[in-house]
């Protein structure tokens, strides 16, 4: 048992339906009025995104508890991508946000680098005591 990655596992399949329930009721209050719009094209696509997001929370939440409880192999290659996909969420949000010049409010309200931190925290120390 690996209780670093079950954590990590726990964490975004939490993260999951959050975004599935409270993500998609705030995402569909954004939407423009107008079908014909560039408006309301950057919010279909956004609109995928967050379908795609999803989608990756529940397989890596699925993956890091499956191996965290010893349900299936180990794989370090596998570990090694999801820390370092998370540890790359955390940066590109974090950069985004500063290259926007967004407010401290900004960095605080949308504050789903600290769960993409967390998560890649979790890994590396998974990785590091197994």
């Amino acid at each position: 048992m690996n209780g670093w990655f079950f954590t990590a596992g726990v964490l975004l399949l939490m993260a999951f339906f959050v975004h599935s329930l409270a993500g998609n009721r705030l995402y569909s209050s954004a939407r423009p009025d107008r079908d014909g719009s560039r408006a309301c094209d950057a919010w279909l696509m956004g609109r995928c995104g967050m379908q795609m997001i999803g989608v990756d929370l529940l397989l890596a939440g699925g993956f890091l508890l499956a191996a965290g409880s010893g349900l299936m192999p180990r794989s370090r290659t596998l570990e090694l991508f999801l820390g370092l996909t998370y540890g790359g969420w955390t940066a590109g949000w974090l950069l985004s946000l500063a290259v926007e010049r967004s407010s401290a409010r900004h960095y605080r309200r949308l504050c789903q680098w600290i769960l993409f931190l967390v998560v890649a925290v979790l890994i590396g120390v998974g990785i590091l005591v197994d």
